[in-house]
């Protein structure tokens, strides 16, 4: 079987820039040296700024092809290892004579036959791209190992450490569409395999090339950038032998119908004769009545006049014709190569449209795994994970205008963007992709979640476990349950009002209906708290806190005037209930009540907010038995603020800056987390010092 034969297209940072690093390429013009010995390709690394470092590297690579072109005693792979290993000695006895030797490194390749023979000394890197799968040389012959893999070990760590070197030779088929690839060890490891192999599958080897080198100068990485991208393409010159026709045999059915064929042939060239002699037999005597009649009808038919004789065509007019007839021919040709035109003008700009399309989009997905990497490394860099985050949004909404958009795709762009946004938010779970009005405006907790409270939505949200997952603990509609204004708990036992001023006890998989009977007195439901087991409401609208105490059975009494001095009509804010009573003002003032001796109602206490620095706007607050400290949520200054009982601040903790400012908020001191609602989005903060 005759061997397939192959072209390649080159490119190299050489075309791009000049630097300290070499790259050799030679492409025999002289068949027989094509057939015997092959193309051969060197990359070379030397530190910048060394001049002498830079012509010993150029000397090696001279050395190098110049031996193995030079050496016909032994196969490709003996000659290409015994080149490798003169430039490694002649690299050994120059260093020695230099303080402070360079570091050299090496990678060559040599394409004969269809089979690549590949080498490498030092970090430099040998690639192979095929099927859009990037491969490094294995330890036998003929191996691929996927890069992840890293199979491949170093022999030595610079040309010339190790003067006895001897270096692997890997031999590979190659197939049509293979790239190799001899990278420099800081691009590889500066740009990473992905960028590698994204450029070599999708651009032309010095388009790649171009781009890697961009790429390196963007990324203020330092070090070499060399590379040499080789691509095997099928070579069109290379047609195979057409064989001669085969003879033609003759069957025996042919044979007979040639002789029939034959025999009619000559009744043919008779027939002049033989319809003579019919007509004349045929022809009557006289003509019949018939035909007498049709002579006399067709008499009166005027009969077309006798043509004249033409005037034999002048010169004059042969040329006139000529030309009339060539113009008109120009003109078709015009009109057909002007719709050629259109179409193949058509055709250029949609491959265009979808080829900016399909770079764009890879634009987009290096963004992304930029900056996962970002996220996720030794020390997270989340804002220049946010810079490639928002440069990813901005590519994709440029790509929803394209002519080849697709939607699917760019949705799941958004949707990725948006989780790893939320990431870098400490955002646990958004409510919005649920139910999309989602907006919670109190939060509790027991040991079995987090409860929210969401009129907006119409339900009352559990967030539990982890990873987080959600459930509906009540829902508007269902059991005649209104939209839940306020939560509260009490153990593990839930409470929770809804927009028709009815309280629901939720237990266990229970929902009961344990509404106080003269709940018509409120006014409005500002705020909603539980303790000992009675139910506190706060209505900011009379300026009263409700207090209802339950009887033996569990039954809410009526309602109970809790404040001595009511409160002025919408000042009260916030509720929060421990022993004491806390209220926070629309100002931002925080109240302590409590009752007096046998007084049934709460006269206010002093308490004086002792601040660290700026002083805070709370807008809630939480006050629990069980917790040593209160925690007051300043919206407007995006923090959660930590204070003892008697007024001085302990800690703040800030709260995310790309959310909207936060509506509600839970603290658990056990876990040392801060839960705060962003619109739809709940969020955790950590408050561990």
């Amino acid at each position: 079987m005759k061997q397939a034969s192959f072209a390649t297209k080159v490119g190299s940072t050489a075309d791009v820039r000049r630097g300290s690093d070499v790259i050799l390429v030679h492409e025999p013009e002289i068949g027989a040296a094509m057939r015997t010995k092959g193309r051969f390709y060197f990359l070379s690394e030397a530190p910048s700024g060394s001049p002498a470092a830079l012509a010993l590297a150029s000397e090696l690579a001279q050395l190098t092809r110049d031996g193995y072109y030079a050496d016909l005693s032994a196969g490709i792979e003996a000659s290409l290892r015994k080149a490798l290993r003169s430039a490694n000695l002649r690299a050994a006895q120059r260093l020695k004579e230099v303080r402070a030797a360079p570091l050299l490194h090496c990678a060559c390749a040599v394409f004969v036959g269809g089979e690549a023979y590949a080498a490498r000394i030092g970090a430099s890197q040998v690639f192979l791209v095929r099927h859009a799968r990037l491969f490094l040389p294995g330890e036998e012959p003929g191996e691929l190992a996927d890069f992840v893999h890293r199979t491949t070990t170093r022999q030595a760590t610079s040309l010339g450490a190790d003067p006895d070197l001897l270096p692997p030779i890997w031999r590979q088929k190659i197939e049509t569409g293979d790239t190799l690839v001899l990278a420099s060890g800081g691009l590889v490891e500066g740009l990473g395999a992905e960028a590698l192999k994204s450029a070599v599958v999708s651009l032309h080897p010095r388009a790649a090339a171009e781009h890697l080198h961009n790429r390196f100068v963007a990324e203020g990485l330092t070090g070499s950038d060399a590379v040499l991208l080789v691509e095997m393409t099928h070579a069109r010159g290379a047609a195979a032998r057409v064989a001669s026709a085969p003879a033609q045999v003759m069957t025996a059915e042919v044979s007979a119908a040639e002789t029939i064929r034959t025999g009619l042939d000559w009744v043919w060239r008779r027939r002049p004769r033989v319809a003579t002699s019919v007509r004349a037999t045929a022809a009557p005597a006289t003509p019949t009545a018939v035909t007498k009649s049709v002579a006399i009808g067709l008499e009166p038919v005027p009969m077309r006049g006798a043509s004249l004789p033409r005037a034999p065509d002048t010169a004059r007019q042969r040329v006139a014709r000529q030309r009339l007839l060539t113009t008109m021919f120009a003109a078709a040709l015009l009109v057909i190569s002007i719709g050629i035109a259109g179409i193949v003008l058509r055709d250029y700009q949609a491959n265009q449209v979808f080829a900016d399309y399909r770079s764009a989009a890879l634009g987009v997905e290096e963004d992304i795994a930029s900056a996962r990497r970002l996220m996720t490394q030794q020390v997270p860099d989340r804002e220049r994970a946010k810079e490639r985050l928002a440069s990813a949004a901005e590519r994709v909404e440029q790509l929803s205008r394209s002519a080849a958009a697709e939607e699917q795709r760019l949705a799941a762009f958004r949707t990725e963007i948006a989780n790893l946004v939320d990431r870098l938010s400490d955002v646990g779970i958004d409510l919005a992709r649920i139910a999309a009005d989602a907006k919670p405006r109190q939060l509790a907790a027991t040991g079995n979640g987090i409860y929210a409270a969401d009129p907006a939505a119409g339900r009352l949200w559990r967030i539990f476990g982890d990873p987080i997952e959600t459930s509906v603990v009540l829902q508007k509609g269902q059991r005649s349950v209104g939209a839940p204004v306020a939560v509260a708990v009490i153990e593990d036992v839930v409470y929770a009002i809804d927009d028709q001023r009815r309280v629901w006890k939720a237990e266990g998989n229970a929902v009961v209906e344990v509404t106080p009977p003269d709940s018509d007195r409120w006014k409005s439901v500002t705020g909603f708290a539980m303790f000992v087991g009675n139910l506190y409401v706060l209505d900011s609208v009379s300026g009263q806190l409700w207090k209802h105490e339950p009887d033996r059975a569990g039954r809410f009494g009526a309602a109970v005037p809790f404040i001595a001095t009511p409160l002025a009509p919408n000042a009260a804010r916030s509720v929060a209930v421990d022993g004491d009573v806390w209220i926070v003002t629309v100002t931002g003032e925080v109240l302590r009540l409590r009752r007096q001796g046998l007084a049934t109602a709460a006269s206010r206490l002093d308490f004086t907010a002792r601040w660290e620095g700026e002083p805070a706007r709370p807008a809630a607050i939480q006050a629990l038995e069980s917790q040593s400290s209160l925690y007051l949520l300043d919206a407007e200054g995006r923090r959660v603020v930590r204070m003892t009982r008697d007024g001085r601040e302990t800690a703040r903790f800030a709260l995310p800056a790309d959310l909207p400012p936060a509506a509600a908020f839970y603290v658990s001191e056990g876990r040392e987390l801060a839960y705060t609602v962003h619109g739809g989005k709940l969020a955790v903060t950590s408050i561990s010092r």
